[in-house]
């Protein structure tokens, strides 16, 4: 049995070793804090954008803002992000709207097939629907502030022979990774065979397929690019990200460390991370062009047929709000929002607005 006082001393020291293990709590002041990306060190985001990025909250606050690293797993399950970016296990952290049906709704708009056509596009336009909404940002975790949005890379279509057009993928077996990229190839035209990646070059390689649908970042590395020397670079959208900042972190921040994380957050940073998955992308593909791989970009009729396909997708989503108690004059709403300001950003992209970048 324990006395009073050692049961006392028992408490407290378990309260030491919670508060020791919780990141928001271990901060001193405002150092160490946590800033869960997602992405592995070595990503090219982290690399070209995230680290310089707390290297200059350090040398800008003159170490009074400093931050660690990690990436997806090192501090809680993927699966418990929206709550963890509420409660404390981190300070600032990602959430991705797809892997939590039915409480960011509004923000899933981001991640259909057909709309953004590059990362840079999807993460600008995925912030201003942050910041144009209350009614996306009424959907985001508890006790959280919105701090950037940002995009993957677009999906495009890696085979052993060459597809020039829409025509050329009727009936072709093509490996997808979830369920959402089944569906596109179906409407494609597609025969889809869902597959974990890490299986996809063997399956290639023995001819059970005739391609993969998915960005470029991964094909290298999944050695996809040994199979298939065929790229269709129709950029058939992105996926959505979200950045959160704990919020009772936030409140009780001075206002010059706060100001810093203000000027350097938002709009400024969804860019910043948008080119650094672009930039990665055209390294791969200038590696795959010195391989001796064929890239094939089709002109705006010939994408326009690709995307007409996947129109199905936007009236499910309208749906699937609706079902869950969104009116659906906001989902709609909503929608054109982000459809009229993809176009926007096509246009500004390719009068070279955010630099010398393909769309």
């Amino acid at each position: 049995m324990f006395s009073k006082k050692s049961f006392a001393g028992f408490i407290t020291a378990i309260l030491f070793v919670a508060l020791a293990v919780s990141p928001a709590m271990a901060a001193k002041n405002f150092k160490n804090l946590a800033f869960m990306g997602g992405y592995v060190e070595r990503h090219p985001t982290p690399v070209r954008c995230w680290m310089p990025w707390i290297e200059q909250a350090k040398k800008d606050t003159n170490g009074e803002l400093t931050f660690n690293y990690f990436s997806d797993g090192t501090l809680y399950p993927i699966k418990e992000a929206f709550n963890a970016v509420s409660d404390g296990r981190t300070d600032f952290g990602t959430v991705r709207a797809s892997l939590f049906p039915g409480s960011m709704n509004l923000m899933g708009v981001m991640d259909l097939p057909g709309l953004a056509p590059n990362a840079i596009i999807g993460a600008l336009v995925g912030q201003e629907v942050v910041e144009q909404f209350p009614e996306v940002r009424e959907e985001f975790p508890k006790n959280t502030v919105p701090y950037f949005c940002w995009a993957s890379a677009a999906y495009n279509l890696h085979t052993i022979k060459q597809i020039k057009n829409l025509d050329d993928l009727k009936g072709k077996k093509i490996i997808v990774w979830d369920a959402t990229t089944l569906e596109v190839i179906k409407l494609l035209g597609g025969n889809p065979i869902r597959l974990e990646s890490p299986d996809t070059y063997l399956a290639l390689s023995k001819a059970m397929a005739d391609g993969v649908y998915c960005p470029i970042a991964p094909i290298r590395s999944f050695k996809i690019t040994e199979a298939c020397k065929f790229h269709m670079v129709v950029n058939l959208g992105t996926g959505s990200f979200n950045m959160f900042a704990n919020k009772t972190l936030w409140d009780s921040m001075p206002q010059n460390l706060r100001q810093w994380l203000i000027d350097n957050g938002g709009k400024k940073m969804s860019l910043a991370v948008g080119k650094s998955l672009e930039d990665g992308q055209k390294d791969d593909i200038a590696w795959m062009e010195k391989q001796g791989h064929t890239l094939t970009y089709p002109d705006d009729a010939e994408r326009a047929r690709w995307i007409a396909k996947l129109a199905p997708f936007k009236e499910q989503w309208i749906k699937d709000c609706v079902s869950r108690g969104i009116k659906e004059e906001s989902a709609r709403k909503v929608l054109k929002f982000v459809e009229e300001r993809v176009q926007f950003h096509i246009q500004e992209m390719r009068k070279g607005a955010y630099g010398d970048y393909k769309v």
